[in-house]
């Protein structure tokens, strides 16, 4: 039994600067896979602020169509009855045709602003827990690699001397 005791406190030390170097291992790794998530978050939300810029451009460009051909369709209809395109309440009509054409247009690109906004903020968050989370895997690792330094020092750096029993204790009954 002898021999096995020193044999087995070695094997007790590997296995224990092996257990912190793998828990090192692994929040550095659980550190890496979740930046790895936040990075794709915060290039989806980009491209989600892309597209929505792009659709409200899109919609507003079909505003647009559609208001010039309902002023066609509104020249047509008072050219066909006679009316005169100079006359003031004609024109009044045109242009309140043409400014509530613009407000339309106008307010899908601010929509469309306003959701890339969103989208946009949504990814400067991702991108700084992506950067909180390798800092705080590598304060995890930190703190697992000085805990297991810790407790190997504890158990094998200080005198494992047994104290010595007092002599001056006394039985619990009378002698």
């Amino acid at each position: 039994m002898g021999f096995l005791t020193p044999v087995l406190g070695a094997i007790g030390t590997i296995a224990s600067i092996g257990g912190t170097i793998m828990s090192v291992a692994g929040a550095m790794q659980e550190g890496r896979e979740q930046k790895a998530r936040f990075q794709y978050e915060q290039k989806v939300a980009a491209q989600q602020a892309d597209e929505a810029a792009a659709a409200s451009q899109r919609d507003a460009m079909a505003r647009y169509r559609e208001g010039r051909y309902l002023l066609s369709q509104q020249q047509a209809a008072i050219a066909g009855s006679g009316g005169n395109m100079t006359d003031p309440s004609v024109m009044r009509i045109m242009d309140d045709t043409t400014e509530q054409v613009t407000l339309a247009a106008e307010t899908d690109i601010y929509k469309g602003d306003q959701q890339a906004r969103g989208y946009n903020d949504a990814a400067k968050v991702a991108g700084y827990n992506a950067n909180s989370a390798m800092r705080a895997a590598r304060i995890k690792a930190a703190s697992t690699l000085f805990s297991g330094m810790s407790t190997m020092f504890s158990r094998f750096g200080e005198s494992n001397t047994k104290t010595a029993t007092s002599s001056t204790v006394t039985p619990p009954y009378p002698s």
